[in-house]
C-alpha cells in the first residue's frame, strides 16, 4: 500500500480550464456572422497537444472528408509537420495552445491568413482566438456542447470508477457523426512523401539486425515516469529472450537524461532518436518498427495510431485515450479516484509496476497472444 495524504497537482492539467471561458465568449460572437468571399474553404481549428490531437484524427480526417472543399488547419507549432500531411489538407497555420509549453516556443507562429466560409473549432487556446479575431469568415462552428459533456462524463466515471468515454469518440461528437463511423485506417489519414519516407527509412538507428522496439520514458508529469534501474532491468530481460534492437525516442533533457541511465546499465548498445526526428518523423519510425513500450503520453498514443503493437504503462488518468487494438497491452496500477489533475500519495502507483510484468507483458504481445 502506498501512504495517503501527499497532494501532487498536474498544474498542466489545469490549464485546460482556459478553454472554457474563450468557447463561451466564442458561442456569443457566433451570433454575429462575417461575411466571407470564399464560402468553400473551411478553417479547422484544432490547437492541443500531442495525444489530444493524434486521438481526434480520425474524426478530423472523415470531416475533412465530408466536407469536400478546400481545408485549412491551424494547430499548435509541434505538431504542424504532421498535420501537413494529412490528406486533404491545404495550408497548416500554428498558434500556441492553452499548455503554452516550451516546445510550442521554439518557432514563432505562423498566423492565419485569408478568408473562410467556416470555421469549425475542435480545440481552442488563446491565441488561436486572437488569430479568428484578425480574419473573415462567415459562420462558426463550437464543440463546447459535446467538450462539457465529455467533461461530465469523465467527471462521474471517475466517481463511478468506471472507464469514460474515449477522447477519439467525442470528437466525432464535435464534428457531428454519428454512429456507424467510417473505419480509417492509418493511409486513410495520411499521405507521406516519398523523400521523407526515405529519410527515416536510412537512419541508422533504424537498420540492423532485431525486432526494432522503440522505447519512450518521458511524461510532462513525474507522477507518470517509471523508475529507470526499472526500464534497465526489463530491457535486460527482454533481450535475453530474442533478437531485439531497443531505439530510444522522444525529446528534452529528462529523455536525454534516463536514456544517458538505461544505457549504462546495460551491457549491450542501445540506440536513441531522442531530439533528432520531428513528429512526423517519429510518426514514420513507428511505421518501421514492430513494438512499442512507454509510459502514459503523446508517443504512445501515436504508437496506436500507426497500429504500432505497443505495451503501456499508464499513469493517473481516466483512461479515455485507450488503444484500439485488442492486442496492446496497458499496465495500470492506479486503483484510487486520484487521475489526470491530482494524485493524492506519495510514492506514484506505477512504481508498483515490476520489471517482470513489463517483461512478461512483452512476451505475449510479440507472441501474438490475445487475452
Amino acid at each position: 500500500m502506498h501512504s495517503c495524504m501527499h497532494l501532487n497537482i498536474n498544474r498542466e492539467e489545469l490549464k485546460i480550464g482556459n478553454e472554457m471561458p474563450l468557447l463561451l465568449k466564442l458561442r456569443l460572437r457566433s451570433l454575429f456572422r462575417r461575411n466571407a468571399r470564399t464560402p468553400g474553404r473551411t478553417l479547422i481549428v484544432d490547437t492541443c497537444i500531442i495525444g489530444d490531437f493524434v486521438a481526434s484524427l480520425p474524426a478530423l480526417r472523415s470531416h475533412i472528408a465530408r466536407s469536400g472543399g478546400t481545408v485549412d488547419l491551424l494547430v499548435s507549432p509541434p505538431l504542424k509537420a504532421l498535420a501537413e500531411n494529412i490528406r486533404g489538407v491545404d495550408r497548416v497555420f500554428t498558434a500556441k495552445s492553452v499548455w503554452d509549453r516550451p516546445i510550442e516556443r521554439l518557432e514563432p507562429p505562423e498566423p492565419v491568413a485569408g478568408e473562410y466560409g467556416q470555421v469549425f473549432l475542435l480545440r481552442i487556446s488563446r491565441d488561436a482566438a486572437a488569430m479568428l479575431e484578425k480574419i473573415r469568415y462567415s459562420r462558426l462552428e463550437l464543440y463546447d456542447a459535446a467538450y462539457f459533456r465529455s467533461v461530465w462524463n469523465i467527471f462521474v466515471s471517475i466517481l463511478l470508477k468506471r472507464r469514460p468515454k474515449q477522447w477519439r469518440e467525442v470528437c466525432y461528437e464535435m464534428v457531428g457523426m454519428k454512429e456507424p463511423r467510417p473505419s480509417l485506417g492509418f493511409d486513410d489519414i495520411f499521405e507521406f512523401s516519398e523523400k521523407d519516407q526515405a529519410s527515416v527509412a536510412a537512419l541508422p538507428e533504424l537498420n540492423g539486425p532485431g525486432r526494432k522496439v522503440l522505447i519512450h520514458t518521458g511524461s510532462g508529469w513525474e507522477i507518470k515516469l517509471w523508475d529507470n534501474r526499472k526500464w534497465a532491468e526489463s530491457l535486460r530481460r527482454i533481450n535475453g529472450a530474442g533478437n531485439f534492437r531497443f531505439i530510444f525516442i522522444g525529446g528534452g533533457e529528462t529523455e536525454k537524461e534516463s536514456f544517458r541511465q538505461i544505457s549504462g546499465a546495460l551491457d549491450f548498445k542501445v540506440y536513441s532518436l531522442i531530439n533528432k526526428l520531428d513528429l512526423r518523423g517519429t510518426l514514420l519510425a513507428m511505421r518501421r518498427s514492430d513494438f512499442f513500450i512507454g509510459v502514459d503520453s503523446g508517443p504512445r498514443n501515436m504508437a496506436h495510431l500507426a497500429d504500432l503493437r505497443s505495451v503501456s504503462l499508464l499513469g493517473p488518468a481516466p483512461e479515455n485515450f485507450m488503444p484500439t487494438d485488442p492486442r496492446d497491452i496497458v499496465i495500470n496500477k492506479f486503483d484510487c479516484r486520484c487521475k489526470s489533475l491530482f494524485y493524492l500519495h506519495e510514492t506514484s502507483a506505477i512504481q508498483r509496476v515490476t520489471p517482470e510484468e513489463v517483461f512478461g507483458a512483452f512476451l505475449k504481445l510479440s507472441s501474438g497472444q490475445k487475452d
